[in-house]
């Protein structure tokens, strides 16, 4: 069964993009199957955190409007073969509906180990349409009150959500800040 895990965080500039596609990259050195998923649209980077940002043809938003198939938007990675990337929309000017997302991501689930989803920071709409795409979430902060304060409002919400596990990562940890 795929584990869809939404990669999250209260606060921008925590590393979530980074965590999110080095996991992906593990993962798939593991031999598992793995997308990542770019649902921060507008400022979305999964594609230039991987290296493959000149290689989208399509994104999920040509998945969901009938452009092409699912499977067409993922763009596979030059060095770990069973990883790939499934971009979000760089310039969305209109509404994209949690279960139009949730439809594509549950059509490529079955030939996938893992579906990591990497979130807008916040709790606007754009966490909304990620985490209700999920089954499991990742918390990313790093150890600043504001991203902790941050972390814990939006482990808060996710709570909501029902997820099968949700964890958390620390990021950024230096021995400077653990005194």
């Amino acid at each position: 069964m795929t584990r869809k895990i939404v990669i999250t965080s209260g606060k921008g500039g925590v590393g979530k993009t980074t965590v999110c596609c080095n996991l992906g990259v593990q993962l798939a050195k593991r031999g598992n199957r793995v997308i990542v998923c770019d649902l921060d649209f507008g400022l979305n980077n999964v594609d230039v955190v991987l290296g493959v940002e000149n290689r989208a043809v399509y994104d999920v938003v040509d998945a969901i409007e009938g452009r092409c198939r699912p499977r067409q938007a993922l763009v596979q990675h030059p060095r770990y073969p069973t990883l790939y990337s499934l971009s979000s929309n760089r310039i969305l000017e209109r509404y994209v509906s949690p279960q139009a997302v949730r439809l594509i991501l549950d059509s490529l689930a079955p030939q996938y180990d893992f579906i990591l989803i990497d979130s807008p920071a916040g709790i606007e709409d754009g966490f909304h349409r990620a985490v209700s795409c999920a089954d499991e979430g990742l918390v990313v902060t790093t150890p600043h009150i504001s991203a902790m304060r941050d972390a814990d409002r939006v482990a808060g919400v996710l709570k909501s959500y029902r997820l099968k596990n949700v964890g958390l990562a620390v990021n950024l940890v230096r021995k400077d800040f653990i005194r």
